[in-house]
């Protein structure tokens, strides 16, 4: 079989654990623990479908060391207790069977939990919040600083005894360490404040009593914010210094960045470039010597085979892609690189749906990350014809699983090019990522024998009942809504009214026609949702002086946190209007009418 990209995919020894390949299954919460916190068997499922699609590095995600004290979320799994072992010997045996190793991070929230949910304060290295509007924690003292190191120490050794080959200490993303290593966090003025030595003390502690319980051949790896994009805080200059005080028992970095004010440079926003913390793995790599994890939107394997190769970082962390597709490796080292499936960091499903709604990770472009696919285990008994109509991501989708369990397939498409929403909207220049979806699913269908693909063509009655279905499935999508506001649908049809919609914004993109920049020019956005947002982010930098108003009493109600964060910071820096409990009431040849809590504006 072939081996693609040599360089990703060679071993590396890292004290005494041999990986098979460079790639590294990144920590994400995933709340598919069970409500004690013990491991499902659908959690065990959906990491051995990983390791089986060739993963060098699983990685689990943060487990809980001090219990409710240090919990992260409602369904976190737990490793404060010897009654956790068996089944996380359980995931392990799983993992190892196919050749991959497998780590745990350990992990305390500090000033990241929720009273709500671990029924006490929340604990931190000072009395600030790791949030903007967040809760109010309380400091530490020496001696219960003390009585956490060593229950990182003991949920070390759980692991071990548990079988993992490694384990790595979360010292980022605003939880308890990175509470006490970033000064944004930390105005402490004992040993454990000040100085880059002092706020490294109990991050110090912490891989003492790790490094005792686990003895001398266990790797620890150290997760890092290396540059938190916050002021006060750690850059990477910061991070350098502060490492001389932690490096000699650390074998490899994670390096990753952010703290939760920054949470889209954390969670990838879509239009941050693949690799693009790569630089930080590089800095921290050049200066201690030691392997360091490189990440950040990592979807090209092409990418990743280039940090590699030129020495920037040893180590390659997919995270989100690897939800997106468990075979991802496999795929990128003998396959086809155009059947991976790509993640759209769209941030829907995995931040949206598990952080903002607190239920168990989903994925936009995966519709099955537990058991992936093995529907095409069960094939149609009985001959089976199906008309799909729409040529839509989801059209797509129903198309090619109905044809790869046997059943003979048409497509059709109005327009004449397939993708939908997904296609037209990927023309914005930030949102470009978006087409990887539906540019999967176009070549996949395109290579399925059965399914007959039809487009430039209307699914009329007389067509749909020659092609004599079986089943018929309506994909046919969704309008954009124009209420009933006077003069708005006049001004949409009046060439000289520059009132537009999304989609004429997208084919003047398309055509070239808007301008570089939009200097001295006024754009009012109406809807705060996803949808204004976009264009918001998509005039405001290029100069325009740009207000955005909606209903709601805020903007971007129902988006994800990285989403929010994102938009926010581009309305923040260009200093965007927003106008929230606001209602387009009238649109007129050259101005608008709207209605405030104060009356109505002109």
């Amino acid at each position: 079989m072939r081996n693609n990209f040599k360089n990703l995919f060679s071993p590396i020894t890292i004290r005494g654990m041999t990986l098979p390949n460079r790639v590294v299954m990144m920590p994400m919460g995933s709340d598919l623990a069970g409500h004690t916190g013990e491991l499902t068997d659908e959690h065990i499922k959906y990491y051995e479908k990983r390791a089986r699609g060739g993963t060098g590095l699983i990685i689990v995600e943060n487990v809980c060391v001090k219990y409710p004290e240090g919990s992260n979320g409602t369904t976190q799994l737990r490793m404060d207790k010897d009654c956790y072992i068996p089944r996380l010997l359980n995931l392990t045996e799983a993992v190892h069977k196919y050749g991959s190793k497998i780590g745990v991070q350990i992990n305390h929230a500090g000033a990241s939990a929720m009273s709500s949910r671990i029924g006490m304060q929340p604990v931190s290295s000072s009395n600030l919040p790791s949030k903007p509007g967040g809760e109010i924690p309380r400091p530490l003292s020496k001696e219960e600083l003390e009585s956490i190191a060593k229950d990182y120490g003991a949920a070390a050794k759980r692991a071990q005894i548990a079988g993992f080959d490694m384990v790595e200490i979360h010292a980022g993303h605003s939880y308890l360490i990175s509470q006490f290593l970033s000064p944004s966090m930390n105005d402490r003025t004992d040993e454990f404040g000040g100085s880059a030595e002092n706020r490294s003390r109990f991050c110090r502690m912490v891989i003492d009593e790790v490094r005792k319980a686990v003895g001398p051949r266990m790797p620890i790896s150290l997760r890092l914010s290396v540059d938190e994009l916050v002021d006060p805080g750690n850059h990477v200059e910061d991070t350098l210094e502060y490492l001389e005080f932690l490096n000699d028992e650390v074998d490899m970095f994670d390096t990753s960045s952010a703290l939760n004010p920054t949470i889209q440079y954390q969670i990838d926003a879509n239009w941050l470039p693949d690799g693009w913390r790569a630089y930080m793995a590089k800095a921290v790599q050049d200066k201690f010597h030691k392997p360091c994890i490189a990440i950040g939107n990592i979807r090209d394997p092409k990418v990743a085979e280039e940090i590699v190769a030129k020495g920037t970082a040893d180590l390659i962390g997919i995270g989100r892609g690897l939800i997106a597709d468990p075979d991802w490796c496999n795929k990128a080292k003998y396959g086809d690189v155009n059947t991976i499936r790509k993640c759209i960091s769209c941030n829907i499903g995995c931040v949206g749906n598990r952080i903002g709604g607190n239920r168990p990770l989903r994925c936009t472009v995966n519709p099955d990350i537990i058991n992936g696919e093995e529907y095409k285990k069960n094939p149609i008994n009985k001959p089976c014809n199906v008309v799909v109509v729409g040529g839509g991501t989801a059209g797509l989708e129903a198309a090619c699983t109905a044809a790869e369990v046997g059943c003979d397939v048409t497509l059709i498409e109005k327009k004449d090019y397939l993708g939908g929403l997904s296609a037209e909207i990927s023309k914005i220049p930030d949102k470009k990522r978006l087409y990887d979806l539906p540019k999967y699913l176009i070549y996949r269908a395109e290579h399925l024998d059965n399914l007959t693909i039809m487009t430039g063509t209307e699914a009329t009655a007389d067509l749909v009942a020659f092609l004599q279905p079986d089943l018929i499935v309506n994909s046919t999508g969704s309008v954009a809504l124009l209420p009933p506001i006077k003069g708005l649908h006049d001004s949409l049809n009046d060439a000289d009214a520059n009132v537009y919609t999304v989609f004429d914004l997208i084919e003047k993109i398309e055509k070239n026609e808007c301008p570089e920049r939009f200097d001295g020019k006024k754009v009012i956005v109406i809807g705060g949702g996803a949808v204004g947002l976009d264009v918001v982010e998509f005039f405001a930098p290029k100069g325009a002086d740009v207000s955005i108003i909606e209903m709601m009493p805020i903007i971007g109600n129902g988006l994800d946190a990285s989403s929010k964060a994102s938009t926010g910071a581009c309305m923040a820096k260009y200093g965007v209007h927003q106008l929230t409990r606001t209602a387009l009431q009238e649109v007129r040849p050259h101005s608008f009418v709207v209605k405030t809590p104060e009356g109505e504006i002109v």
